[in-house]
Order: C-alpha cells, then structure tokens, then sequence
C-alpha cells in the first residue's frame, strides 16, 4: 500500500499524527515538528519513516493486551458475581488498545526501510 504525502496550502503533514513537517537541511528527510517520526519521500510517496520508541510502544501494547485479557477472564470467572461493568470496561479499553496497535503495526514495512 502506498502512503502519498499530506500537503494541505503547500505543508508536508506527518503520517503518524499529522502534524506538520519540516525538510531536515542536508539529510534527505522531512521530521515531525508535533511527535518528531522522521520520514523520507520518494516522489510524493512514504519510503520510510522512523517513529521514536516505536518498538517499545508496540511492546506496552501487547503488554497491556494480555494484562486486559487476563482481568476479563479473571472477572468472568466469578460467576452470576462478576461485574459488568467491568467487563465491558475492560474490553473498551482492549479495543482501543488493540485498535493503536493496528495503527502503529501499518507503519513497519516503513520503519524497517529506515
């Protein structure tokens, strides 16, 4: 899949978080002024970018994955006193877990060009 360049009134916008961009002198690439992700283009398309601390968020991602799954199941195990409430908080915060996962793991076919 191809990531074109975001340019809205002339501005480069970071493809993590849309911030705008600016050109590094003498580098070749372009760094986010709002999250810092460096980026090089190649004709108006994303070749590759590098996102700080990228690997150890997507650590803390499915580390906490596996923390909510293990409450959900703890929870469920209680039975007719299990709280549901807290099950269908803990699965909200699992989908909005899962889903910064999905977001950030699209990036590694250009984080491994870096």
């Amino acid at each position: 899949m191809l990531w074109k360049v975001i340019m809205l009134q002339g501005e480069v916008h970071c493809p993590l978080c849309n911030g705008l961009m600016r050109e590094e002198e003498g580098t070749g690439h372009m760094v986010c002024t709002r999250c810092g992700t460096l980026a090089r283009f190649h004709g108006g398309i994303l070749d590759a970018v590098y996102i700080p601390s990228y690997h150890r968020r997507l650590e803390e991602l499915r580390r906490r994955h596996q923390e909510l799954l293990e409450m959900i199941e703890a929870e469920g195990r209680k039975g007719a006193s299990r709280d549901m409430r807290l099950i269908r908080s803990l699965h909200e915060e699992r989908q909005r877990v899962l889903s910064e996962y999905s977001f950030y793991s699209y990036f590694q076919q250009f984080t491994e060009r870096w």
